[in-house]
């Protein structure tokens, strides 16, 4: 038998085995598990910990929190928690387990949404051009997830319940009990969402009646009791502690407290349907963005086909027009309208697919498990790659958190009012002790508009500081370090002293109250706004010691800030003390993988040390994350030149000085571009080496001897004849 038969029949045994569809879907499950099992808890917001601050006030005191318990604001907030069942879980969970727990419920809840999803598509019945389209859909619902899903909210549960929901009604019947058991744990986990159940259950309950009305064979068998099931669910609302509140708190969110919500939450910026109509492949974690437009179009698309073909089903409108409704509404709902509108994706693939063209010498026929391959497996473990290369810290990563300024809070005997930022106030109330309380957080059920405009004008306009403090008399700021101008404001009010600071956040005290924390902790020496502008190779000997001491004191006191770590490896290597600057380096590289500044520290460690190939790949990882300033990312580049020229690399010793020197801009110097023309040069690029000489010469000043002797000397050696003089 030829080589070509052979193959074509190994893959037709492969192929049309019953369990390939199951390994190839195995497969990307396990893929699913382990980067979603490794990838840690990170601050993208601080909703996570008001919950955990929740949960723990309920285990402690026996009650559902029904106030603002770690406010001070005036009057005093009282509201209904509607997700008082999720703070409950989560904080036992973390009390037994730890973040390690919190990782397992996230990983475990997405994977139950996306094998839902899942079963929706999948059907090992199909022909291989539907199965193959089937995936392809399929596959797109956990890219477009990812971001949301990264997220430890009440959400996780209720996309876990649509889908759910959305399967026991489309084709799960007989399964219709369970929906009383988990609507009434939907509307006590995350109530705000139960107009979306109701919305579920009344369009299959709309399109049953109306068959029955119209005397239509159903799609599936309806008893009377399935009805009353279904009725019984739109009724769990009422199974909560207290429904009344329960029904009026989405709106008295949207409508009430905060009516101007979308112009300072960003997810509730309402969506700009000309973005969805944008993609990109690369990197790929920009297929993320790019899956869920996909989804958002062909949903819409799915809907016009079905009603240009008249067989558009009653549930299916009902749900996709009110998902469309709130995907105008906020962008983030755009989660919501691609879950809700499942059904109606695998009702128009079934209406597009037919499987009289999948003949078995079809040329999609024998692509078809090359496709499945793909789109299973490649497509997944390149985005979830892309999304995940760089991992922080497990299983808690305190990025985007005031770790620093809680710590040295809790190390304080003292307490009182603390005006703060409302972003991280979640992770505030969590962290602090019982002796401090927090102006507000970002939960919009109990502060309104007014209460965010007023924190943040305070932070940002005397007036309003001097009213806020009028009124509230705060002994503590703690005040982000992306407000460059707040420094100049507070001047004004010398009664506040500057006294922590970590990669977040800096805390002032008011040294009326605390007279004694201001004498010992006061930042003098340090200005946390401009740590960046800090040029340590002129600072003074003097200067420099003062820096390092106010800066060690800090890190005794909380040891993992990126800004105080750096300070020290800096003044470190400055006074030639490699060996003690290593480890901070590589105490930030643990900590902020994926952050240049750990690397660019070790790698000048080594350099120092003279240890050049190793500080090259430190170099080359500092340049590998993207987040390096551009004064470190000129350092950087120009270290990596010089380690390539002493370990003799000098291809790649040129194309690092080229990376930060452009013998054409008006601001390079001409002791810069002399070494561009050298390194130029030495990789064998004469040309280029004595064009880059001569327009270094221009630049020379009369009076520097030096250079103009070595820029002649160079250019006798590479072009003696001066045969290069004239020529491009």
């Amino acid at each position: 038998m030829p080589f070509k038969q052979r193959c074509e029949r190994l893959n037709e045994t492969i192929t049309n085995q019953r369990h390939f569809l199951f390994a190839l879907i195995s497969f990307f499950f396990l893929i699913l598990i382990y980067y979603f099992i490794t990838w840690p808890i990170v601050g993208y917001d601080t909703d996570l910990w008001y919950h955990l601050s929740g949960g723990r006030y309920f285990w402690q005191n026996g009650t559902i929190a029904a106030d603002a318990f770690f406010s001070y604001v005036l009057p005093p907030k009282s509201w209904y928690n509607y997700y008082w069942l999720f703070q409950v879980i989560v904080y036992k969970l973390y009390q037994w387990t730890g973040y390690h727990g919190l990782v397992g419920l996230r990983c475990f809840l997405y994977f139950l949404t996306i094998l839902f999803i899942c079963l929706f598509f999948l059907n090992r019945g199909q022909y291989r051009t539907k199965q193959a389209i089937s995936l392809f859909f399929f596959i797109c619902y956990p890219m477009a997830l990812i971001f949301r899903e990264l997220l430890v909210r009440p959400h996780l549960f209720s996309y876990l319940f649509i889908v759910v929901f959305l399967y026991i009604l489309e084709l799960k019947r007989d399964k219709i009990w369970l929906l009383p058991i988990l609507g009434s744990l939907w509307c006590n986990i995350h109530g705000i969402e139960y107009p979306v159940m109701i919305i579920i259950v009344f369009a299959y309950l709309a399109e049953m009646y109306y068959r029955d009305f119209k005397k239509e064979a159903p799609y599936h068998t309806d008893s009377k009791s399935t009805k009353w099931l279904m009725i019984l669910t739109i009724y769990t609302v009422l199974f909560t502690p207290h429904f009344v509140e329960l029904i009026k708190t989405p709106f008295n969110i949207s409508y009430g407290n905060a009516l101007y919500q979308q112009l300072y939450v960003s997810e509730l910026i309402p969506i700009d349907f000309r973005y969805i109509f944008t993609f990109s492949v690369l990197p790929f974690s920009n297929l993320i963005v790019t899956f869920q437009h996909f989804l958002v179009l062909a949903s819409m698309g799915f809907f016009l086909i079905c009603l240009w073909k008249r067989c558009l089903r009653i549930s299916h409108l009902i749900i996709f027009s009110s998902s469309l409704l709130l995907l105008i509404k906020y962008n983030r709902f755009i989660y919501e309208f691609i879950l809700l509108s499942i059904p109606l994706v695998r009702h128009g693939i079934c209406l597009l697919i037919k499987p009289c063209d999948d003949t078995k010498t079809g040329f999609f026929f024998r692509a078809a498990p090359v496709l499945m391959i793909l789109i299973m497996i490649v497509i997944p473990w390149l985005t979830y790659a892309s999304q995940f290369k760089d991992r922080p810290e497990y299983p808690f990563a305190q990025i985007n958190l005031p770790t620093g300024v809680t710590t040295f809070l809790n190390s304080l005997d003292a307490g009182g009012a603390i005006l703060n930022e409302p972003n991280t106030g979640g992770y505030m109330q969590w962290g602090l002790n019982k002796k401090y309380k927090i102006f507000m957080d970002m939960q919009l059920a109990i502060f309104n508009d007014r209460d965010f405009a007023f924190v943040n004008s305070a932070l940002n306009d005397e007036n309003v500081f001097r009213l806020f403090c009028q009124k509230y008399a705060p002994s503590f700021l703690s005040v982000s370090l992306e407000r460059s101008q707040f420094k100049n404001m507070i001047e004004k009010f010398p009664e506040f002293k500057p006294v922590f600071f970590d990669d977040k956040e800096v805390l002032y005290v008011n040294a009326r109250h605390f007279p004694q924390i201001a004498a010992a902790y006061e930042l003098r020496q340090i200005d946390p706004f401009r740590v960046n502008h800090i040029r340590y190779e002129k600072e003074t000997r003097e200067h420099l010691s003062q820096i390092f001491a106010e800066a060690m004191k800090m890190r005794n006191i909380y040891a993992d800030g990126v800004v105080t770590n750096t300070i020290i490896a800096n003044i470190l290597i400055v006074n030639k003390e490699y060996e003690k600057a290593l480890p901070y380096g590589e105490n930030v590289i643990f900590r902020y993988p994926d952050f240049g500044a750990g690397y660019a520290i070790k790698a000048d460690a080594l350099f120092g040390l003279e240890r050049f190939r190793e500080a090259a790949v430190c170099y080359l990882a500092a340049i590998e994350t993207g987040k390096v300033s551009q004064i470190t990312s000129r350092n950087i580049y120009r270290n990596l030149h010089v380690c390539y020229i002493r370990v003799k690399e000098y291809k790649k010793a040129y194309q690092a000085i080229a990376k930060y020197v452009n013998p054409f801009n008006l601001s390079s110097d001409y002791k810069d571009i002399y070494e561009l023309g050298m390194a130029a040069a030495a990789a064998g690029k004469l040309r280029d080496g004595v064009n880059f000489l001569k327009i270094a010469e221009m630049k020379l000043p009369p009076e520097d001897a030096e250079y103009s002797k070595k820029i002649k000397e160079n250019l006798r050696m590479f072009d003696p004849e001066g045969k290069m003089e004239n020529t491009q």
